[in-house]
């Protein structure tokens, strides 16, 4: 038995189907799917990445049933089709090389999806119920259509396994169309299809005993469910129980737990301020039901896999966007190298946050660039090695300069502070935000053990350069605080948000120009060392330049610290006794404030841009050295401009 976390590498049991451990990849929307549908090579040797790195089983992502009804964005995997088949084939047969199994996740999005998905079409669910979210007036479905959706759910599973997959799971929680049909929330139905307990339990019933026919006896057959939904007349965990009760007595194996619908996003894309493992707890109670329980919700370290495991509060943990940020994850901890790990932020910026897997193309990740782009960071060192010079040891600077190294270029850093992190050494100051630190410390790590030239408390100037003679330069300088241009703007009382989140000299009444982000935990952060906060912010709202789940808790601390927070009102001037605003009422003054912190944006500086144009042959600006921006946005840009060179 392993000695790092034994626990975790103990083999489990579904139905016959044995699987190597207790860790699983759960079923993550990627956006990696052909365009037509298919499994791509793509969304292959991603899950080849995870299978190698040790998982022992892995849960493909939402697979539509339905090609007319059934699909939740642009870029949809499916399986409505035989042509499927040999798609799901190809990965099984890949992932199986490792050791690892695989199960496909079968889902309808129901109400929770948009016409322009559809081809135009209306969606549908069990009622002409809304989904809060998307707030599409879906079209309830016939009985007719009800029996035609469990047969094509069937039907779906009869593909997986003849696809040589190892189980198939039904997507019966967050919301989608199963979960409609098994809640009062979104089934208002007072036909056989809803109206009580029996009429919730029908649809999922029919889909599992008619699977169960085309299957056989013995494949696997999980079920994931919203244990507690978490919204008025949603389901709650001891009805989940009683539901699970009669579809393990249809067929069902194993249940997989998890929470929420979409619109408490907390629970569902937990962030920092959600405790690891924090559904442990609601799994353990579906332990009485002696069947194999695997559970989700913010696992990212070992010690806490291994409690669940070891207390016998779930049978398996799903290692979600951890597994992201380091597919390797079981690999470094089964073989005691848990200070490698690459540790998932929980910020939800790459894979989820802005409804990302409909906005952008496919997911991605702060920490792990290579995700879903395996192939384009395989790149073989180069035979034509570089001198690069890269200015500014920020995030996207250190990005540049690990993937330029791993590239074989010979990379120099120069930062004029004495540390290297740059901003995230400030992003990480307020509550909940230690865990950015890692931004930096897996970059630094890195640089240093590929030999990166590391000079700190220095500069690079235009004299440096003509000496060195690179062939790039990357400038990665990043951005200085903007100072709101008003009377008063230079009283000594007046300082910016960096400063504040490092100084002594902040008094007890303080005022934050600026409700976005940077002043949104500016004012938590000073409210929770004692300060009285006062917040004004142009806009109707505040924080709405972060994601929904860190935002319900930002907003939250800030009402439990008492942080006035004044909305649609502008700062016109700044004086010893005060500061006046503009609202639609009119001008008012507020105040006095001890001190008065700018929070209202940054500009560029990239001076050296200008000097050394003309002086080496490649010369690229990132970062906020180009426009100030996340934290993304940088590391992207850093990487991609040394995947080139």
């Amino acid at each position: 038995m392993n000695g790092h976390y034994p626990a975790l590498f103990q083999p489990v049991k579904i139905a016959k189907l044995e699987i190597k451990n207790r860790l699983s990849v759960p079923p993550m929307g990627t956006g990696f799917a052909a365009d037509a549908g298919g499994v791509s090579q793509r969304l292959i040797k991603y899950h080849e990445q995870r299978a190698r790195g040790g998982f022992g089983l892995i849960t493909v992502e939402v697979t539509a049933i339905d090609g007319e009804h059934g699909l939740g964005s642009g870029h949809q995997l499916c399986l409505y089709d035989d042509r499927f088949i040999p798609g799901f084939r190809q990965l099984a047969e890949t992932v199986h090389k490792y050791g690892t199994k695989l199960s496909v996740q079968l889902y309808h999005p129901g109400r929770s999806t948009f016409p322009w998905f559809l081809g135009g079409k209306q969606p549908v669910a069990p009622s002409e119920v809304p989904d809060p979210i998307m707030r599409q007036v879906p079209r309830a479905l016939t009985i007719d259509e009800i029996r035609e959706l469990a047969e094509k759910f069937a039907q779906g599973a009869r593909r997986v396994k003849e696809a040589g997959c190892d189980a198939v799971e039904f997507h019966g929680a967050h919301g989608y169309l199963i979960s409609q049909f098994m809640s009062a929330y979104a089934n208002k139905r007072s036909d056989e299809y809803g109206g009580n307990f029996e009429g919730f339990l029908r649809f999922p019933l029919e889909i599992i005993r008619r699977t169960r026919e085309l299957v056989g006896p013995d494949f696997p057959l999980l079920c994931r469910i919203s244990a507690d939904e978490a919204v008025p007349l949603g389901r709650t965990v001891p009805e989940s129980i009683e539901m699970m009760k009669h579809l393990i007595e249809a067929g069902i194996n194993a249940v997989d737990i998890s929470i929420g619908v979409p619109e408490p996003s907390h629970y569902t894309s937990a962030p920092p301020e959600m405790p690891e493992g924090f559904n442990a707890d609601t799994s353990a109670k579906f332990k009485t039901l002696n069947i194999p329980v695997l559970v989700a919700g913010r696992i990212n370290h070992a010690s806490i896999a291994e409690d669940i495991i070891k207390s016998g509060r779930a049978d398996m943990v799903h290692i979600g966007r951890q597994s992201l940020a380091d597919p390797e994850w079981p690999n470094r901890i089964k073989e005691g190298r848990e200070g490698d790990v690459v540790r998932c932020l929980s910020c939800n910026e790459g894979c989820i946050e802005g409804l990302t897997i409909w906005l952008r193309p496919s997911i991605t990740c702060v920490q792990n660039l290579a995700l879903g782009r395996e192939e384009q960071y395989a790149l073989p060192v180069t035979d034509k090695p570089k001198k690069v010079l890269i200015a500014g040891g920020g995030p996207g600077g250190l990005e540049a300069a690990r993937t330029a190294a791993q590239r074989g270029h010979k990379v120099t850093i120069f930062e004029q502070e004495g540390f290297l992190g740059g901003q995230v050494q400030l992003a990480a100051i307020p509550p909940f935000k230690e865990v950015y630190q890692e931004v930096a410390r897996s970059r630094i790590e890195a640089i240093r053990r590929l030999g990166v030239d590391i000079r700190m408390g220095q500069g690079l100037t235009v004299d440096m350069i003509r000496e060195i003679k690179p062939d790039v330069l990357i400038i990665a300088t990043g951005s200085e605080p903007d100072i709101l241009n008003v009377p008063g703007a230079n009283l000594h009382s007046v300082m910016t948000a960096r400063k504040a989140l490092t100084s002594d000299e902040v008094g007890d009444m303080v005022l934050v120009i600026g409700g976005g982000l940077v002043g949104c935990e500016t004012a938590d952060y000073l409210a929770g060392r004692g300060k009285t906060v006062t917040i004004v912010e142009m806009l109707k709202h505040t924080a709405r330049d972060i994601g929904p789940a860190a935002r319900f808790f930002l907003r939250k601390r800030l009402r439990d610290k008492q942080v006035r927070i004044i909305t649609l009102a502008k700062v016109k001037s700044i004086s010893e006794e005060g500061v006046t605003i503009e609202m639609a009422t009119g001008e008012e003054q507020i105040g006095p404030f001890d001190t008065i912190i700018m929070a209202t944006g940054a500009t560029s500086v990239n001076d050296l841009a200008e000097q050394a144009r003309g002086l080496v042959p490649e010369l690229y600006v990132i970062g906020d050295a180009v426009k100030p921006g996340k934290i993304l946005a940088a590391v992207e840009r850093g990487a991609e401009i040394a995947l080139t060179l």
